[in-house]
């Protein structure tokens, strides 16, 4: 799920609530989609959930899910996610980290079915769409920062079976996108790297200090 659909679900979540009992051609018009769009996204709200009752053509939402911290509505929960999506323009990534550990946190006391739900949307939203970096790839470069250890990684255009060795510093934001600061092993130099442009990675060893 990309953060733009995010963002749509929760505009209809809103538009449902604070006026009811419209009809679904008015529902869509007022959110700029075609009417076959609000019934697919509907249905997705409906997949997550969220009940709705439709008497004579018209939409009221009966319930939104709540999640098992504090009775937090899954609605709530989703614009979290959305929000920690956009904290990119603090240009620090500590900050994202931490809310997305926050997040992660909230997400081990759910049940099963919405553990599963949650760190997809997380997944999509965050990492793939926000970050523009694969899960696995991310863990693996915040792992090798954290432990000093040395990343063999390769990128997304060199040539295939080749790897780099890196000794990663940090990760940070320029222009909204994800980079590595790390000291290119045989190049000697340092050097910012875009994460998005890696598609495989492994830890190799702790580096020297």
């Amino acid at each position: 799920m990309q953060s733009h659909r995010l963002a749509r679900l929760l505009r209809i979540i809103v538009e449902v609530r604070t006026q009811p009992d419209r009809l679904p051609d008015q529902i869509a018009k007022n959110l700029g989609i075609s009417t076959r769009q609000f019934y697919y996204d509907r249905n997705q709200l409906a997949q997550m959930g969220f009940r709705f009752s439709r008497e004579k053509g018209r939409f009221t939402i009966l319930s939104d899910p709540v999640v098992t911290i504090g009775k937090l509505p899954l609605s709530e929960l989703l614009a979290l996610v959305l929000a920690t999506r956009h904290l990119f323009a603090t240009r620090d990534f500590s900050v994202v980290r931490r809310a997305l550990k926050g997040l992660c946190n909230i997400i081990d006391h759910l049940p099963e079915s919405q553990k599963q739900l949650l760190r997809s949307v997380i997944q999509d939203v965050i990492i793939k769409d926000g970050f523009d970096c694969r899960p696995d790839i991310l863990e693996d470069i915040m792992r090798a920062v954290d432990e000093k250890r040395r990343i063999l990684v390769h990128f997304r255009h060199g040539a295939p079976g080749s790897r780099t060795a890196l000794d990663p510093f940090a990760l940070c934001f320029v222009q909204s996108k994800l980079f590595l600061d790390a000291y290119a092993v045989e190049r000697k130099k340092r050097k910012r790297y875009r994460v998005g442009t890696i598609d495989k990675s492994s830890k190799f060893k702790a580096r020297k200090s």
